[in-house]
């Protein structure tokens, strides 16, 4: 049992995706970091977006939305992102890790 634990623990870990959301354009200005799992699951950002313009992460593929719960406009985003999309500006509130 442990040791079917501690691998699934593994494999989550692996199947993350790592991400900063920064303030202003060119990764400037305050940041929020994300940690979450891979896949279909929708996380909302609880006000963490409303002053998005820049992404930092790495090499994985996240679905930013303008709404919560995974609603209204959206955009695919791989790895870094010197600017966001204008309608995504400072309105990022929820997204997945899933493209």
């Amino acid at each position: 049992m442990k040791l079917t634990f501690l691998s699934a623990l593994l494999v989550s870990a692996v199947s993350a995706r790592e991400f900063l959301l920064f303030e202003h354009t060119n990764y400037q200005g305050a940041s929020h970091l994300e940690i979450q799992p891979n896949g279909p699951t929708c996380w909302n950002l609880n006000g963490k977006g409303d002053r998005a313009s820049s992404v930092g992460g790495d090499s994985g593929c996240t679905t930013f939305f303008r709404e919560r719960d995974c609603r209204g406009s959206s955009w695919q985003q791989r790895g870094s992102a010197p600017t966001v999309p204008s309608f995504l500006n400072d309105n990022i509130w929820s997204f997945r890790n899933q493209c």
